[in-house]
């Protein structure tokens, strides 16, 4: 089964390889003929009307271009625009080390560790000194301090 699996897409690769062969040498031989008749063409022309041509052809072409540079700068119609500015797709990993991937999904970091020694500090004199408020906030919230219970653990844990 597995041999038989191997075999198709060898075939296969195979099969991409011969199209993909068949259509360079389509290409090939398009071009050698384009050569060949341009080649015919102006085989009998006298260098003086080839330089010309070539200066003309040169000059147009760039009259060309210079014309869409200085359309899309200076043009008054602003329903298309010239250019189209889109946001790049950054990575979410861009400016990551690798490091987080090896800390555990629960981790609590020093400056976290400060800021609920700090909330539980103000909770604490709310609860002391303004007691209603302390209350209205446990009614709302009513795990809020056994999160904060749970976080410190984590800490403690870490160390």
């Amino acid at each position: 089964m597995l041999f038989k699996r191997k075999n198709k897409t060898l075939s296969e690769n195979h099969l991409h390889d011969k199209v993909a062969k068949g259509i360079a040498d389509f290409f090939i031989k398009a071009q050698t003929k384009f050569a060949l008749v341009m080649n015919k063409r102006f085989s009998n022309m006298p260098m003086k009307k080839l330089n010309a041509l070539l200066i003309v052809f040169c000059l147009s072409c760039s009259g060309y271009s210079i014309y869409l540079i200085v359309n899309a700068i200076l043009s008054s119609n602003k329903k298309q625009a010239s250019f189209k500015v889109e946001r790049v797709n950054v990575p979410k990993q861009f400016d990551k080390t690798g490091d987080e991937i090896l800390r555990p999904a629960n981790y609590v970091d020093e400056e976290t560790h400060k800021q609920l020694q700090e909330f539980k500090y103000y909770m604490d004199s709310l609860k002391t000194n303004k007691s209603k408020r302390y209350d209205s906030i446990m009614i709302a919230r009513p795990g809020l301090m056994d999160s904060v219970a749970v976080l410190e653990e984590i800490y403690n844990s870490q160390k």
